[in-house]
């Protein structure tokens, strides 16, 4: 035998069939890679992995083969780490942090932290680069620590040495959190406006919208009437000094018009965030242009070299 390590993690894991699985390499070199497991009195799994053989040569020493073997299992702790302990991880800490929230808000910030903790970028590529760099870091801690040591309890190890990575852990509930806090208060705030909606008396038909190629709004009745300024020039102070946006504005004027129905024009270009709260605020009045001259204008003028 020239390698030993006592592994001890949580029970029901999939972290045998882990280790069964790997060092194909090493065991075509002519050795054996065994393990034994042992249920220890507190429900935890204990591990205990040898590596054995004597096939010294002129390409690898058994040193080499060793230190090969360590760091393949390292890299093999890192993913039973990051795939059975990071959501345990997760949960414990939305217990300690999110102490007021309901169940089903638990789980909200549950599986948006993971998100955030997966998927924290748009590009695909660049997450995976992002996942494996947290790999490659625990890895190496892994790596150092096994250097020395003879037993390495999982558990312990994240929590004394993998410090970073709990506060990453940490930082992710707390986006998380701050994410539902949000979508609370945005929710309140479309319910309220749904009130004033549902509260005012209609003052015109219909209200066309269009987005042009700068952001500006233009709105016209449905007899193709441009709607009088003075809607807009109530809040352009509050604009001028960035207090409010367009994406309020356009809001606020369709709330203080209160028409029966509104069209919305090249849609792809009024940006989603508002279109949605649109929608969830007028609802059923609501309507998509399906392609008039207008947009068709508009879409050959941006499209013209």
């Amino acid at each position: 035998m020239i390698y030993d390590l006592r592994i001890t993690t949580a029970s029901g894991t999939a972290f045998p069939e882990m280790i069964s699985q790997r060092f194909k390499w090493i065991r075509e070199q002519g050795y054996s890679v065994s393990m034994l497991s042992k249920q220890l009195e507190d429900g935890r799994e204990a591990y205990d992995i040898q590596l054995r053989g004597n096939h010294d040569n002129q390409i690898f020493r058994n040193e080499d083969i060793v230190y090969i073997f360590k760091h393949q299992l390292s890299e093999l702790i890192a993913e039973h780490i990051l795939l059975e302990w990071e959501s345990t991880l997760v949960k414990k800490e939305i217990r300690k942090s999110g102490r007021g929230l309901s169940g089903e808000e638990q789980r909200t910030v549950y599986d948006k932290a993971v998100q955030f903790l997966n998927r924290c970028n748009e590009n695909e590529s660049l997450n995976l680069l992002m996942n494996y760099g947290r790999k490659n870091k625990i890895a190496h801690r892994v790596l150092d620590y096994i250097h020395d040591n003879k037993l390495l309890v999982v558990e312990g190890f994240i929590n004394f040495c993998l410090q970073d990575y709990l506060t990453e852990i940490r930082f992710a509930v707390e986006l998380a959190m701050e994410e539902l806090k949000n979508e609370k208060e945005y929710n309140d705030f479309v319910t309220l406006l749904r009130y004033f909606v549902d509260t005012q008396v209609p003052k015109i038909q219909e209200v066309n919208i269009m987005m042009d190629e700068n952001g500006v709004f233009n709105m016209w009745d449905g007899k193709g009437i441009k709607i009088e300024d003075n809607y807009m020039s109530y809040y352009l102070d509050d604009m001028l000094l960035n207090e409010i946006n367009f994406d309020d504005v356009l809001i606020s004027i369709l709330i203080t018009i209160s028409p029966r129905r509104i069209i919305l024009h090249n849609v792809a270009e009024l940006g989603n965030e508002p279109v949605e709260t649109i929608k969830r605020v007028f609802k059923d009045k609501i309507r998509m242009c399906s392609g008039c001259e207008r947009c068709r204008k508009h879409l050959n003028k941006n499209t013209q070299p």
